[in-house]
């Protein structure tokens, strides 16, 4: 019998084990060979930590899950507690808890250490890509950026803006008056976020008149983790607004830094897009952070009567019509300022920066190129309580 048309387009499957085992194997053989990789010959494989964390993220991406419950900060506490100040906690990433290498990092070598990827992660909405102040991974051009702001945060600049500071402080008396029981966070935060809003945009919240969280506040606790379009958006609204201003209300806000003095327009090299992911980021930092730090220094002032007394006596020592240049001067509220932002450090980011080409010894460890180091502040802080 002849052969038929169908006998020959008929599949020979023995001749397609072999592309199926390919297909199969590769990637276990892949995964296998990476595993052996990261356990034995990476860089990093020396330093210790959990074994699933050397082999692959999902222990990582596992716990910045849970972390929502507090549990990513215990656990990194209890493994620098377990190994000592370097815990690998990921195939290219260690932990730090040691203060001189925090200080070598962010204060000596600043430069040298440039942001990890994970800030590209967290840049909010879509479009045009640009990175705020905060997520720029390029140091060159944070400083660009950081300089055209800088007067805007001169002393000079810091008692214009005492009169904003004052009509917002006002506003806070008379919210704290108006009931029997006062939830300071919550108040602080309606304080710091109204002030942020003035000191931006020339437009404030007013959550202390309201008594209500404005909804960019709601959108923003809702989106946390994903950092949503709708709060963004929100930024992008507040620019276009205030752009659309006459150049003199403009000026003395925080925001005038990006615009060109004489026509109010954005400088070369920003856009309202970039102007308003900076100013996304203003109210973020202003607010959230300031209003923790607020928060547990007022507490810790109720724990301890002695503090709090010899804070009211220096502040007494000033004259009625007081400035900022006179409360820069009292050593005893500078001393509890930064004893609150030490214990308490209100920014609990790994904040991760990236081991320059050459590498880096310190304090006996050697740290191989290209490794990002997590250095979380609450570890830094356990470690220096310890040993005191």
């Amino acid at each position: 019998m002849s052969p038929q048309l169908s006998d020959y387009l008929a599949p020979n499957w023995s001749s397609l084990l072999p592309v199926f085992a390919a297909v199969i194997l590769l990637p276990i053989l892949r995964a296998l060979w990476c595993a052996f990789y990261n356990l034995f010959l990476h860089p990093l494989a020396k330093f210790p930590g959990p074994l699933t964390a050397s082999l692959s993220e999902w222990w990582e991406i596992y716990h910045t899950i849970k972390s929502l419950k507090g549990d990513r900060f215990n656990v990194i506490q209890k493994l620098h507690e377990k190994h000592g100040p370097v815990v690998r906690i990921g195939p290219n990433q260690v932990s730090i808890s040691s203060p001189e290498t925090f200080h070598h990092v962010f204060v000596t070598k600043c430069s040298s250490f440039t942001k990890s990827d994970f800030y590209a992660t967290i840049q909010p909405g879509i479009g045009p890509k640009y990175a705020g102040l905060f997520n720029y991974t390029d140091h060159k051009r944070a400083m660009a950026e950081r300089r055209d702001l800088q007067p805007m945060f001169s002393p000079a600049s810091l008692r214009q803006y005492e009169a904003r500071y004052a009509n917002q402080l006002r506003e806070l008396v008379v919210a704290m008056k108006a009931t029997d029981e006062v939830d300071m966070f919550k108040l602080f935060k309606y304080l710091l976020l109204d002030t942020i809003g003035d000191l931006s945009f020339d437009r404030s919240f007013d959550q202390l008149k309201s008594g209500e969280d404005h909804q960019y506040v709601i959108d923003f606790n809702n989106a946390f983790m994903l950092i949503g379009l709708r709060v963004f958006s929100y930024s992008q609204a507040q620019v276009k607004q205030y752009l659309d201003q006459d150049a003199s209300k403009k000026r003395g806000t925080l925001m005038s830094g990006f615009l060109d003095p004489e026509t109010g327009l954005p400088k070369d090299g920003y856009s309202p897009w970039s102007i308003a992911i900076s100013g996304h980021g203003f109210i973020i930092a202003g607010s959230e952070a300031s209003s923790i730090t607020l928060t547990y220094m007022l507490w810790l002032l109720i724990k301890h009567p002695a503090m709090e007394k010899r804070l009211r006596d220096e502040l007494k020592t000033l004259p009625q019509k007081y400035s900022s240049v006179d409360l820069a001067k009292l050593p005893y509220l500078d001393a509890i300022v930064r004893e609150t932002l030490r214990v308490y450090s209100p920014a609990p980011s790994p904040m991760p920066r990236v081991v320059p080409q050459t590498g880096f010894t310190l304090e006996g460890v050697e740290y191989p190129p290209n490794v990002s180091c997590f250095l979380y502040k609450f570890a830094t802080d356990v470690c220096i309580r310890t040993v005191s």
